[in-house]
Parts: C-alpha cells; structure tokens; sequence
C-alpha cells in the first residue's frame, strides 16, 4: 500500500521479502542492534508478541514476515514515532496482523485483553548521567534511560507475559549481571545468551537475551554473532 512520506522521510529497504519502513532525518533511526534482536526470536507462529520500545517498528516488522505470530502489539511512547510505525505498517499490508498502540510500555499489561505469550524490547542503554547526552529530547528519549529504566522494562515485561511466556532483549554486554539479577527478582529465568562482537577479535559491545516466565534455572551461552567479517 502506497503511504504519503512527510517531510525529511524516506523508505528504507530491510532487504527482506519487499519490506521496508519509513525513516526520518528528525527521528532516532534504526540500527543492526534491531535486526539482530528479530533473527535472535524463536519461532512464535500463532502466538501473541508484543515489543515494548517499539520505535519506527522495525522489529515488528520483521517479526512479523519471519516469525509468523498471530497478533503483534507494537508499543511505542512518542507519537512521531507512533505515527511512522503505523504507516510503516500499512505500507506493508501488515494491518491484520500488527498494531501500533502509544503509550507508556509500563502500562503495557493493561491494554491486552490478556496476556502475551512474547515480548520483545530494544530499549534505551544508557543510564541517566553516562555517555554524551543527545541535544534533541526525542533521540535522547531512545538512547536514554529517561522515560524508562531497565528494571522498568523487566518489571513490565514480567507483568505483560503469561506463565511460561518469552521474554527477548538485546542490550549492552557490560551489563549482563544487572540483566539477570533484575530476572531473576520479577520471575524471569535467563535462558539463553549470545554475546554480540563488531567483528573477531572484538569483545562483545552487546548481547542477546532470552528469558522464560517461571523457566528454570539452566542457561546456554551461544557462540557470539560477529556483525562484521
């Protein structure tokens, strides 16, 4: 479906299937971090997923064509961004199966009629007060833990998930043990772990989670994912 593109738009590519969404000079851009975390998922065919931090829907997107889910709930705080997830969406005929809801995500649990069976999140890295701070309050707002911590992230995910549910992160590799410590405390039982490298011979920058609702205490450490080689 044809969309009208506002100015400083344009579509963007994702190099899969024809799919592509909308990007903008003045809003916080996508990056490999977002494509990464949407291979990571498992298959969730015919299952409820809902992504938190859900920014232009990328990730939704992606899972969506890949991952072949009932529902996608696409959760995102700012309405620009809001707006451009929804056309994305309807520029790929994805409708049906993927809707876009601003709001806060910690209020995520409130709008299901029940709860998900995955959710997945991209969000903000940085602390308050760590690393340069972006000029513009929308980017800072995607880079930085302003509107929402991690441990809001996890506690929220933890509300929004049934028993048994996924819960899906991708975040910085320095802090794995605040990750699982803040699981651990909501009922997430940390899984899997893949660590993330720019190419061999680099440290991780980033890892991926999973994490399983009630899950047990047995977790595998993946080989690491080079985004480069």
């Amino acid at each position: 479906m044809k969309v009208t593109l506002k100015s400083n738009e344009k579509l963007e590519d994702l190099q899969y299937d024809g799919l592509a969404v909308i990007q903008s000079e003045d809003e916080y851009r996508f990056t490999t971090d977002a494509v990464l975390l949407a291979n990571f998922c498992s298959e969730m065919k015919g299952k409820l997923c809902v992504e938190f931090c859900a920014g232009c829907g990328v990730i939704s997107i992606l899972v969506a064509a890949k991952k072949h889910p009932a529902r996608v709930v696409a959760i995102e705080l700012q309405p620009n961004l809001a707006d451009m997830a929804r056309r994305s969406v309807e520029h790929n005929g994805m409708q049906n199966v993927i809707e876009v809801v601003c709001q806060d995500v910690k209020d995520a649990y409130k709008t299901l009629s029940k709860p998900a069976d995955v959710v997945v999140c991209n969000p903000p890295y940085r602390k308050l007060g760590s690393g340069e701070r972006q000029l513009e309050h929308n980017i800072a707002l995607c880079r930085h833990e302003i509107a929402i911590t991690l441990q809001e992230v996890i506690i929220a995910a933890a509300k929004t998930l049934n028993n048994r549910g996924t819960f899906y992160l991708v975040h910085q590799a320095e802090r794995v043990a605040e990750i699982v410590s803040l699981c651990k405390e909501n009922h997430l039982a940390v899984k899997e772990i893949a660590p993330v490298c720019a190419r061999a011979g680099k440290e991780p920058n980033l890892i991926l989670i999973r994490a399983v609702k009630g899950g047990g205490q047995d977790c595998k450490l993946r080989l690491p994912i080079y985004v480069e080689n």
